[in-house]
């Protein structure tokens, strides 16, 4: 079993590559995320191991490749744990994409967005293996998560419009 691994909120995520590798899970991650883990003692493949290139764009750009999106629709990434740079920050292309990818194939992945949930997946892997249920609940979690940001990136735009056309109107 494959998980693959990219958050900007690192909270909990050392304990859940613990967990995870205790349990015989391959650990995949992005450049940041995979030293987080390993500084914990974690064996982790980085993503550009599967890629052939760590980032492009000065880190901006690291998970939008066919590779990686071949692992998630194949289900051969089956644990799938996001989550995302804040709009504030910047806008996320690469960790909506893979959110997505987990989303469409939710039968055979498991997509987990919130580090609250680190717990319930662990719980379940520990028992044999993630619910359908659980698996239905972690995308409909996770489809709201990017409706959210979504929406937060349109609010930001819409603001920016609004300002720019009263500048305008001067």
């Amino acid at each position: 079993m494959k998980s693959l691994i990219s958050v900007f909120d690192k909270r909990d995520v050392d304990e859940l590559a613990k967990n995870l590798e205790k349990l015989g899970i391959e650990i995949i991650a992005t450049e940041g995320t995979a030293k987080k883990i390993s500084e914990g003692g974690v064996i982790v493949k980085k993503t550009s191991e599967i890629t052939g290139f760590s980032h492009w764009l000065d880190g901006r750009i690291k998970t939008i490749h066919p590779e990686i999106h071949k692992l998630i629709l194949r289900g051969e990434i089956e644990i799938l744990v996001v989550n995302l740079i804040p709009p504030s920050v910047d806008i996320d292309v690469g960790g909506i994409a893979m959110i997505k990818s987990g989303i469409k194939n939710f039968r055979n992945v498991t997509v987990v967005v919130n580090p609250e949930r680190y717990g319930i997946l662990v719980e379940e892997l520990r028992r044999g293996g993630v619910s359908q249920r659980t698996k239905m609940e972690f995308a409909l979690e996770a489809c709201e998560y990017v409706v959210s940001y979504e929406s937060e990136i349109l609010r930001r735009i819409r603001k920016e419009y609004e300002t720019e056309n009263r500048i305008e109107a001067r």
